[in-house]
């Protein structure tokens, strides 16, 4: 299968070591606004775009990936595909552990030792990291990242566009809001509200966040 990879930042390499165990994979090129500086790109065709040239990325690849870690970007790349119709399958890592009973939606991408247990829903451009969990009946919206180490107990509802950071516990039954950050190392033991940024062990708002903020990450 002939895949197109777009963004050449660290993340990306991380997704192109994923698809390259699978038997289906072929072939990639990547596309970017940014010519990558790692030699990590070296053997591979990466293709310089602008915004405005995505919509004529190339017909003959077979599978799409927005290897982005920002949320937003993310989300807007996304969409542009969907709505030409591209095709966008999830990639769960070979040595992932997902629940036959969990749903993974399109375009999320799922890590090496991570682990999504039974009916987890898992909606579409989510990254789920190295060795995060998300346990039994947990519901993740669109966009969301689950950083690496972070552990999700049963029944946590999470909204979209939420970027939960490294090492993060969140226990039975919480809810987190739409376009909340959660800050690395917090234990999240009340629910959020949405656009919050929370941080600590037991994690406390530090302040509301306005809804429409873009981050600046390489693409």
């Amino acid at each position: 299968m002939r895949w197109g990879i777009i963004g050449t930042g660290g993340h990306s390499k991380t997704v192109l070591e994923a698809l390259m165990s699978k038997s289906t994979f072929s072939k990639v090129t990547f596309y970017t606004k940014f010519f990558p500086d790692s030699s990590f790109f070296n053997s591979y065709k990466v293709v310089r775009v602008e915004e405005s040239a995505s919509a004529n990325f190339d017909h003959n690849i077979e599978a799409w990936h927005v290897a982005i870690g920002d949320v937003f970007i993310r989300d807007r790349k996304m969409q542009e595909l969907i709505n030409h119709h591209r095709q966008l399958p999830p990639i769960l890592h070979d040595h992932s552990c997902v629940s036959k009973s969990s749903s993974i939606g399109a375009g999320s991408f799922i890590n090496a030792g991570a682990v999504i247990n039974a009916d987890a829903c898992i909606g579409k451009g989510c990254i789920i990291n190295t060795l995060a969990s998300v346990d039994h009946d947990c519901i993740i919206s669109d966009y969301v990242n689950i950083g690496p180490g972070s552990n999700l107990a049963g029944t946590v509802t999470v909204g979209s566009r939420t970027d939960i950071g490294t090492g993060v516990i969140i226990i039975p039954g919480i809810t987190i809001g739409t376009g909340c950050i959660i800050g690395a190392g917090s234990v999240v033991v009340r629910d959020v509200p949405d656009n919050t940024l929370v941080y600590g062990a037991p994690a406390r708002v530090i302040k509301k966040i306005h809804p429409d903020i873009e981050g600046n990450q390489n693409e």
